[in-house]
């Protein structure tokens, strides 16, 4: 039994990273989706792309690791600060660079869409 699946709003983005991998992610994994996110939307269904906003992820991202679907062993108060998640998506204008790492991102992501029987 997971205890720690709460879906939240139904049909909301919340339950449907919950459902696309249910075993959640580890900190690190979990900023980098998160980024993958806020940067770039597509595979995330139509119906959920107005919870794309910076307050809303952060607060959101804040959520699932009270939840325990974002481990975060030593790391708690940071992740469960929706300010952390807002400064990850601030872009910082100094830095020279992608903004995120997208093969981290997109590795992450692949672990939200369903996997498909080839026949």
């Amino acid at each position: 039994m997971e205890s720690r699946i709460n879906h939240g709003q139904p049909g909301g983005l919340g339950a449907w990273l919950q459902e696309g991998c249910r075993q959640g992610f580890d900190l690190p994994e979990a900023e980098h989706l998160c980024r993958r996110i806020f940067y770039q939307f597509d595979g995330i269904p139509m119906a959920l792309r107005a919870q794309l906003s910076r307050a809303t992820l952060a607060a959101l991202f804040a959520e699932l690791a009270r939840l325990g679907w974002i481990r975060a062993v030593g790391f708690e108060q940071i992740a469960y600060d929706p300010e952390h998640w807002r400064n990850l998506l601030t872009p910082d204008y100094r830095r020279v660079g992608p903004v995120y790492d997208q093969a981290l991102g997109e590795a992450a992501f692949e672990r939200l869409r369903p996997r498909f029987v080839k026949v």
